[in-house]
Protein backbone atom coordinates (compact mmCIF):
# COMPACT_ATOMS: atom_id res chain seq x y z
CA UNK A 1 0.00 0.00 0.00
CA UNK A 2 1.43 3.39 -0.94
CA UNK A 3 1.74 6.11 1.68
CA UNK A 4 -0.05 9.39 0.98
CA UNK A 5 2.36 12.31 1.03
CA UNK A 6 1.42 15.14 3.38
CA UNK A 7 2.88 18.54 4.18
CA UNK A 8 2.99 20.45 7.46
CA UNK A 9 1.28 23.82 7.56
CA UNK A 10 2.06 26.22 10.40
CA UNK A 11 -0.81 28.54 11.25
CA UNK A 12 -1.54 31.15 13.88
CA UNK A 13 -5.21 31.24 14.86
CA UNK A 14 -6.60 33.33 17.69
CA UNK A 15 -3.09 33.80 19.08
CA UNK A 16 -2.30 30.09 19.03
CA UNK A 17 0.36 28.48 16.87
CA UNK A 18 -0.81 25.28 15.20
CA UNK A 19 0.86 22.82 12.87
CA UNK A 20 -1.50 20.75 10.76
CA UNK A 21 -0.72 17.95 8.33
CA UNK A 22 -2.61 18.05 5.04
CA UNK A 23 -2.37 16.96 1.44
CA UNK A 24 -0.21 19.29 -0.67
CA UNK A 25 -3.22 20.28 -2.77
CA UNK A 26 -5.09 21.39 0.41
CA UNK A 27 -2.31 23.63 1.75
CA UNK A 28 -3.33 26.91 0.10
CA UNK A 29 -6.99 26.45 1.03
CA UNK A 30 -6.03 25.70 4.62
CA UNK A 31 -4.03 28.92 4.79
CA UNK A 32 -6.96 30.83 3.29
CA UNK A 33 -9.35 29.20 5.77
CA UNK A 34 -7.12 30.23 8.70
CA UNK A 35 -7.01 33.77 7.35
CA UNK A 36 -10.79 33.82 6.99
CA UNK A 37 -11.22 32.51 10.54
CA UNK A 38 -8.81 35.11 11.94
CA UNK A 39 -10.66 37.91 10.15
CA UNK A 40 -13.94 36.63 11.58
CA UNK A 41 -12.41 36.40 15.07
CA UNK A 42 -11.07 39.95 14.87
CA UNK A 43 -14.63 41.28 14.54
CA UNK A 44 -15.97 39.51 17.64
CA UNK A 45 -15.97 41.42 20.93
CA UNK A 46 -16.83 38.43 23.15
CA UNK A 47 -13.35 36.87 23.23
CA UNK A 48 -14.43 34.12 25.68
CA UNK A 49 -16.79 32.64 23.08
CA UNK A 50 -15.09 33.96 19.95
CA UNK A 51 -14.16 30.57 18.46
CA UNK A 52 -17.69 29.27 18.89
CA UNK A 53 -19.25 32.45 17.49
CA UNK A 54 -16.84 32.53 14.54
CA UNK A 55 -17.47 28.84 13.81
CA UNK A 56 -21.22 29.36 13.86
CA UNK A 57 -20.99 32.48 11.71
CA UNK A 58 -18.81 30.78 9.10
CA UNK A 59 -20.98 27.64 9.13
CA UNK A 60 -24.06 29.81 8.67
CA UNK A 61 -22.45 31.59 5.73
CA UNK A 62 -21.48 28.22 4.22
CA UNK A 63 -25.03 26.90 4.58
CA UNK A 64 -26.49 30.10 3.15
CA UNK A 65 -24.18 29.72 0.15
CA UNK A 66 -25.51 26.19 -0.49
CA UNK A 67 -28.54 27.77 -2.15
CA UNK A 68 -26.28 29.63 -4.58
CA UNK A 69 -24.81 28.04 -7.71
CA UNK A 70 -21.44 26.41 -7.04
CA UNK A 71 -18.41 28.00 -8.69
CA UNK A 72 -15.20 26.13 -9.39
CA UNK A 73 -13.22 28.35 -7.03
CA UNK A 74 -15.52 27.82 -4.02
CA UNK A 75 -13.73 26.29 -1.09
CA UNK A 76 -15.22 23.53 1.05
CA UNK A 77 -14.24 24.82 4.47
CA UNK A 78 -15.97 22.02 6.39
CA UNK A 79 -13.01 19.62 6.07
CA UNK A 80 -10.54 22.37 6.89
CA UNK A 81 -12.55 23.51 9.91
CA UNK A 82 -12.72 19.91 11.13
CA UNK A 83 -8.91 19.63 10.90
CA UNK A 84 -8.44 22.88 12.84
CA UNK A 85 -10.96 21.79 15.49
CA UNK A 86 -9.18 18.43 15.88
CA UNK A 87 -5.85 20.22 16.34
CA UNK A 88 -7.34 22.65 18.86
CA UNK A 89 -8.64 19.72 20.94
CA UNK A 90 -5.08 18.49 21.56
Amino acid sequence: MSKVSTVSVSLRIFGRDLTIECLPKEKENLIKAADLLNKELDGINDKNNALIIAGLTLANKLLADDAKPIKENNVDFSKLIAKVEKTLEK
